[in-house]
């Protein structure tokens, strides 16, 4: 549909320039403008709500962000009278430079605060510390480096006065092999990110969902419950926000996944992805690599026992119907944390 190739054209050029003083012009020209929009960022505390926090998130993005690219000519685009949602894939562009001594002393002193964390197993310690450290250290090549991430983008875009505005977004990047953000991580307190953001969504007035849609979700968890992949997955009834535009709504619900994994069933996958990897086509250096941050995961991961519980996100189109809601999108994503070279 041009219409929203165009919106999504704009919106990318305001991300191609970046210019800080255009995000007032972007918000006005391709943003709905009703106040209750709502977007979802890479990580857990971007959660926004009402049309300020997605402005300063953009502006966040233009000022510190990689380089976004959205393939618009592949995006996924459906329509219905007054709104649209769609899907795109994309990028993330980072630049790497080799470290300077600056950087080296940073590094020095983050051992130390790992090393010095005195609720956490010496195992715990030496696992981060080689995952962490792998991940830094294995190309510094001389000169700029570049690397791309994997990217998704989702969203609404509604009809109004005759012109498509963007009401709904959601950012994400693709996982690594483990989600990036474990409960049980002695060296991360994501639950304390994720009560911030929880109470941040319950103390909000509106965008409320409904029994029924509350109903719709409980039926998700049963379909899925059954997904030896995923694990156990529990929507929390209180963090679900709904962007309401009368026939169409859209949706963004927070959930937690509990898996039990024994050591074994986690060194198996990884030998499996090191396997993998030798019939890939990657260069002999990116192969060997692989292979170094796939053991380094598994011990990492390991390190902090059998019992895993992740956080997930859901954002979808659903559509009103005699009795209830019906699924006309659905995009999952786990919250990012970790930018490294070469991560992917």
């Amino acid at each position: 549909m041009k219409e929203i190739i165009d919106v999504l054209e704009k919106f990318q050029l305001g991300y191609d320039e970046r210019n800080l003083d255009n995000v007032d012009m972007l918000m006005a020209e391709v943003f709905s403008e009703r106040q209750d929009l709502l977007t979802l960022g890479t990580s857990t505390g971007e959660v926004c709500i009402g049309r300020e926090e997605v402005k300063r998130l953009i502006h966040d993005d233009w000022k510190g962000w990689g380089d976004f690219k959205i393939d618009i000519e592949s995006a996924k685009i459906f329509s219905d009278e007054n709104a649209a949602w769609f899907y795109a894939d994309c990028t993330v562009k980072y630049t790497f430079e080799d470290a300077d001594d600056k950087e080296f002393k940073r590094y020095g002193d983050y051992i130390r605060e790992i090393i010095d964390k005195e609720d956490a197993t010496s195992k715990q310690k030496l696992s981060f510390l080689n995952w962490a450290l792998g991940l830094h250290f294995h190309q510094r090549r001389s000169g700029k480096r570049e690397h791309l991430w994997p990217s998704e983008l989702s969203g609404m875009v509604v009809k109004e006065n005759d012109s498509w505005k963007i009401a709904t977004l959601h950012f994400a990047l693709a996982k690594p092999n483990f989600p990036d953000e474990r409960l049980e991580d002695p060296f991360e307190d994501y639950q304390v990110y994720a009560d911030k953001k929880r109470n941040k969504i319950i103390s909000h007035k509106g965008n409320k969902a409904d029994d029924k849609l509350q109903c719709l979700l409980k039926e998700l968890e049963s379909e899925l419950a059954n997904d030896n992949k995923l694990g156990g997955l529990h929507f929390d009834s209180e963090q679900v926000l709904v962007f309401d535009i009368g026939k169409y709504a859209w949706v963004m619900a927070f959930a937690t996944i509990k898996k039990r994994m024994l050591e074994d069933e986690v060194f198996d996958y990884s030998v499996q992805e090191i396997s993998d990897s030798l019939d890939s086509d990657l260069s002999p250096e990116d192969m060997l690599f692989s292979a170094k941050r796939s053991i380094a995961y598994a011990l990492k991961e390991v390190a902090s026992g059998t019992d895993f519980t992740w956080l997930i996100r859901l954002t979808a189109v659903v559509e009103k119907v005699e009795n209830g809601y019906q699924f006309r999108q659905r995009h999952f994503s786990y919250p990012f944390e970790w930018i490294f070279e070469g991560k992917y």
